[in-house]
């Protein structure tokens, strides 16, 4: 049996995970915050998610729930990879920057000139490489896995 209580959901009357309504308000804050026609540097966006982070993972410190943060976790990055390629707008663009962060230029250039959509191409192989978890981590964004292990 599941019960509600405080963004906590209790299963089985032991085991403390984070209700699905608690995930989606946090979702709801980081689209908003993330939303890709703000006209915002990534620098401050980062800044924007970081004071949620840090509050939301402490709060929901006694939730079992490893998997659920890493899913969060790898859908926010998934999100800012979204908006810094819209930043860059142009094939050209996209192309140069994903070249100045360690892809090859033949791949690069793949990325560039696909017609897939910006939410499509955040998840591409090039993409996860050339912004990893290290490069996030430099650009100052809390990593919420870590976080939460720490805890």
């Amino acid at each position: 049996m599941k019960r509600k209580f405080l963004g906590y959901q209790i299963i089985s009357g032991e085991t403390l995970a984070i209700a699905r309504k608690s995930i989606e308000r946090l979702k709801d804050k980081i689209r908003k915050i993330t939303r890709r026609n703000r006209g915002v540097s990534l620098e401050q966006v980062i800044r924007e998610i970081n004071i949620i982070l840090p509050g939301w993972i402490r709060y929901f410190k006694l939730a079992k729930a490893e998997t659920t943060v890493q899913r969060i976790d790898a859908w926010i990055r998934r999100k800012l990879r979204c908006y810094r390629l819209k930043q860059f707008k142009r094939a050209i663009t996209i192309a140069t920057n994903l070249i100045d962060m360690g892809i090859s230029r033949r791949s690069a250039w793949k990325v560039a000139n696909s017609g897939k959509g910006w939410w499509r191409l955040s998840h591409t192989p090039q993409l996860d490489k050339a912004m990893s978890v290290a490069w996030f981590e430099d650009q100052g964004l809390c990593n919420l896995e870590k976080m939460y292990k720490s805890l």
